[in-house]
């Protein structure tokens, strides 16, 4: 009788020591299954889409995506221009290139120094102690006003270098001038591009993946529609005319867009942040 009572025992163990470890790895694979979901969850392409209609983050947006739009027509001019007014070859067309190219380089390390800058004379202005370890809480400090600081001169030469290159190249100037001023505007739509899309990442710190995608949007829709009408409107206008279009339109839109982002963007990103609950 005892022999059958510990043999009874120990049958209630084993069974339930098998139904422990069924049960663990049933959890175990319902998180894993629970983590590859998570993993390969499908984004949802609106909330991208959606920043694109907020006050505050649509002026970044054309901030950042207008002088984008604007070097891709620099860009596409390139080739008709050089071959057709100053008689270059295919590989003297590629070697045209290179000064747009070196702005975009000089312009994107120049300007990251400049951010800083802008970001510690803000600070200092308002009587903020940078945090340098664990960073700031920019919910109380006018990010807007530090990264658009120093804008509205830059605006000024961006708008008179897009023109200029458009008349330069409508006179037949020395083809150093248009080399000149693509390397220009290169270093300064480089510059725009990257201090907005920072501040883009600034005002959407919970997502930032989210609000790099809306910039991705805009810039590219931008891009296709002002290389669209590229060569209708020089056919119908001039390249000088053209290239003054585009001046006034970029670079008047972001002077309104750069005051309102410097006097106002901080207010629509609270009431913002105030409808969504969230950052």
């Amino acid at each position: 009788m005892v022999w059958r009572r510990n043999r009874s025992r120990l049958k209630d163990e084993t069974e339930g020591q098998v139904g422990e470890e069924k049960t663990d790895k049933s959890e175990k694979r319902r998180e894993e299954s629970s983590h590859i979901e998570q993993r390969f969850k499908i984004p949802n392409p609106w909330t991208a889409v959606r920043i694109i209609f907020w006050k505050d983050t649509a002026l970044v947006l054309w901030m950042a995506g207008s002088p984008y739009a604007i070097w891709y027509c620099v860009q596409a001019s390139i080739p008709p221009v050089y071959k057709e007014i100053y008689g270059f070859n295919d590989f003297q067309i590629g070697l045209s290139f290179l000064t747009g190219g070196f702005g975009t380089v000089i312009g994107g390390y120049a300007n990251g120094k400049f951010m800083d800058w802008n970001y510690r004379v803000t600070a200092r202005q308002i009587g903020h102690t940078v945090d340098k370890v664990s960073g700031d809480d920019l919910n109380h400090f006018p990010i807007e006003r530090a990264r658009a600081r120093g804008s509205w001169y830059i605006l000024g030469v961006y708008a008179c270098a897009l023109a200029g290159y458009g008349w330069a190249i409508r006179f037949h100037a020395h083809m150093s001038i248009p080399l000149i001023l693509q390397f220009v505007l290169g270093a300064i739509c480089t510059a725009f591009q990257q201090t907005f899309n920072a501040l883009l990442v600034d005002v959407f710190p919970a997502s930032p993946s989210t609000a790099a995608a809306s910039g991705s949007i805009t810039r590219c829709a931008l891009s296709a529609l002002a290389v669209a009408v590229l060569q209708p409107m020089v056919d119908g206008m001039g390249r000088g005319w053209y290239f003054t279009l585009l001046s006034m339109v970029s670079g008047g839109g972001g002077i309104i867009a750069n005051w309102f982002i410097t006097t106002r963007g901080m207010t629509w990103r609270h009431q913002r942040l105030k409808i969504n609950g969230t950052s």
